[in-house]
């Protein structure tokens, strides 16, 4: 009788890291950042980053949330609706005649 030995394998990847995978695989650059975003804010949440990392990744963290913003104000502006919200209110005047 042969003996079996144990496959090799490897390890699932995270639902975190298969969110990212996705992301960068749909080729939609917003949702690509929103969920690197995430990733970055929850290891900052777990405290899992070492204090070497921790100002680079704060600064990725805000330059992302900077490019998502970006990309929805180019989209808003396109759209009649988010137009008229950013549009300024006329002031009234009561006393015209």
């Amino acid at each position: 009788m042969v003996a079996r030995t144990p496959k090799t394998t490897r390890p699932k990847p995270s639902s975190r890291s298969r969110r990212v995978s996705n992301a960068a695989a749909s080729g939609d650059r917003r949702r690509l950042l929103v969920a690197m975003r995430n990733l970055i804010a929850e290891k900052l949440d777990e405290g899992s980053i070492s204090s070497r990392d921790l100002a680079s990744l704060t600064k990725r963290l805000a330059d992302i949330s900077a490019e998502i913003e970006a990309i929805d104000k180019a989209s808003n502006e396109h759209d009649p609706a988010m137009q008229a919200l950013d549009t300024e209110d006329e002031r009234l005047d009561e006393h015209e005649d």
